[in-house]
């Protein structure tokens, strides 16, 4: 055999040689590989099935559309706000649709325990469409703090209307707080937020303390009474840094009565100085400043305010209701006050609303605004208003 077979022959013998010990390092590897596995697997068997837990989500709201005819002019658009209905030659007539009072909302956490709350609609402009914050609070059982409804608002007295709005003298401002509630006895600290009337404009509102509200609620046999304490103080800054403060508070008495399986009556009645702040038509719109007034003589002084509503809802049928309300507020007469400064407004509905199902719903609303100046000056304006309104609940489940 020659050299070069011999070589040959060897070259072959070695790399079957190498070739035969690989493959035996790689089927040894793949075992070792599969023990591995099965190990994991022998150990994630012998452990409890782990889930991955999120808090509980609900998403809420309502798609909400109006359609509103004004015989004259009623002030505002899309809202019946007595305290805003302009004097003198107000016979326009004017239309509008809007979908303003639909709502987005959504809720982390489950209600029977810790969770947080967030909703908002669209009346965060009077001209456009722009998102408000109705709600942004946290809540866990009888203690919530965050930015939502006044401790003084009885929700469970409050009538059914279609105007977004509702009664003229409801307790309705939305404002930051820290409260709790218990079975009977509810607390609260929020913030003062005074408005106050200085006709030369010098001042702006100060405050040095919160509004302090304290109440009391009682469960009846046929429905609930609440009463409600504010102790506030109302203050103004001057230009030249001067400041001046007035006490002021009041008292707010709410409840329902359910007079038989389908007739109930809501009411609600307050009074006391400085008070204009809380009345749903009062804050923050036509004459938002009636919680004090900057006299030239004695400087800043509370105004008295009283007001009330009562409200009625029947249901005529299984699907059908009929809901009517009449409202009124008052602020002190005084010669001092300017002649068009309001003195009184009164407010009235009467509505018919189809319950189509449990989520979508159709309503019809005659409504009427009255407002009275300091001077004797009056005007009113009736609405006729027309509502469909879908609303929706999506929680999870976890």
């Amino acid at each position: 055999m020659s050299r070069v077979q011999s070589t040959f022959w060897m070259t072959a013998w070695l790399v079957a040689l190498a070739t035969s010990v690989a493959a035996d390092n790689t089927q040894a590897e793949i075992r070792r590989l599969q023990e591995q596995i099965d190990s994991l697997k022998a150990d994630i068997a012998s452990e409890p099935a782990r889930s991955l837990s999120l808090p509980r989500l609900a998403v809420f709201g309502k798609v909400s559309v109006d359609a509103i005819y004004d015989d004259r002019d009623a002030g505002l658009d899309e809202l019946l706000i007595p305290s805003t209905i302009p004097m003198g030659d107000t016979d326009q007539q004017n239309f509008v649709l809007h979908g303003k009072n639909s709502q987005l909302g959504v809720r982390v956490g489950d209600k029977t325990g810790p969770h947080i709350v967030f909703a908002a609609d669209l009346f965060g402009s009077i001209d456009s469409y722009e998102l408000r914050v109705r709600d942004f609070y946290y809540k866990r059982g009888g203690f919530q703090a965050g930015y939502g409804y006044t401790r003084l608002l009885d929700g469970a007295a409050w009538p059914l209307t279609l105007d977004p709005q509702g009664p003229n003298s409801a307790i309705f401002a939305r404002q930051t707080s820290v409260s709790w509630q218990g079975e009977h006895v509810f607390v609260s600290v929020e913030d003062p937020n005074s408005e106050v009337y200085d006709p030369q404009n010098l001042s702006s509102a100060a405050a040095r303390r919160p509004d302090l509200i304290l109440g009391w609620h009682q469960t009846l046999p046929l429905g609930h009474a609440r009463l409600g304490l504010v102790n506030r103080e109302i203050g103004v800054e001057f230009a030249n840094g001067d400041q001046q403060f007035a006490n002021a508070g009041g008292a707010v008495l709410s409840g329902t009565l359910q007079a038989s399986d389908a007739f109930r009556l809501l009411g609600s009645i307050s009074y006391g100085e400085g008070l204009a702040h809380y009345y749903n038509d009062l804050s923050g719109f036509g004459d938002g400043g009636m919680d004090g007034y900057v006299f030239a003589d004695d400087g800043l002084q509370a105004l008295l305010a009283s007001g009330g509503y009562l409200g009625a809802e029947w249901q005529v049928a299984r699907d059908w209701s009929v809901a009517s309300v009449a409202g009124q507020i008052d602020i002190e007469s005084d010669d001092r006050l300017p002649s068009d400064a309001m003195r009184r407004t009164r407010y009235g509905t009467l509505s018919l609303v189809y319950q189509h199902t449990p989520k979508l719903s159709y309503g019809a609303e005659v409504s009427y605004g009255l407002r009275d100046n300091q001077a004797g000056q009056r005007n009113e304006a009736p609405r006729v208003q027309l509502n469909l309104t879908y609303r929706f609940l999506h929680e999870n489940r976890n």
